[in-house]
């Protein structure tokens, strides 16, 4: 899997502006946490193909043998993907140490892999598990 966004794009989305010929003094934990966040959005929607551009041929949408879509080469993030995943990075960022009590409502409990905003962003792709 590639990670789904660029340094520079998180860079921006983050406003780090920091940044000279030796990087950012956010780079290394940029080049922790785009991977883990990455991971968590493949795992959130359970099936890779889901992360990326599909390739579409004169008949449409190409398909496998499995009837699964497959992506387009050189592999691209879909822009929904991309961008709850620049949410996602950026909601880890800000809270760099997990949420405290006061910024998780009574109601909603912990334990959810991504936060509200990506997780609205992704929920039309995410494959249903209920029967």
């Amino acid at each position: 899997m590639i990670e789904l966004v660029t340094i520079e794009e998180a860079r921006a989305h983050l406003r780090i502006d920091d940044v000279d010929s030796d990087g950012s003094p956010d780079d290394l934990w940029l080049s922790i946490f785009m991977p883990a966040i990455s991971e968590a959005v493949a795992n959130w929607l359970k099936d890779e193909w889901r992360l990326y551009v599909a390739e579409v041929d004169s008949g449409g949408v190409v398909v496998d043998s499995s009837g699964d879509p497959v992506p387009a080469l050189p592999l691209a993030a879909r822009p929904v993907v991309k961008a709850a995943t620049l949410i996602e990075l950026e909601r880890q960022f800000r809270f760099r140490g997990g949420e405290s009590e006061a910024d998780v409502q009574s109601h909603e409990g912990h334990g959810y892999t991504l936060g509200k905003g990506a997780t609205a962003l992704l929920s039309s792709l995410r494959k249903s598990t209920v029967a």
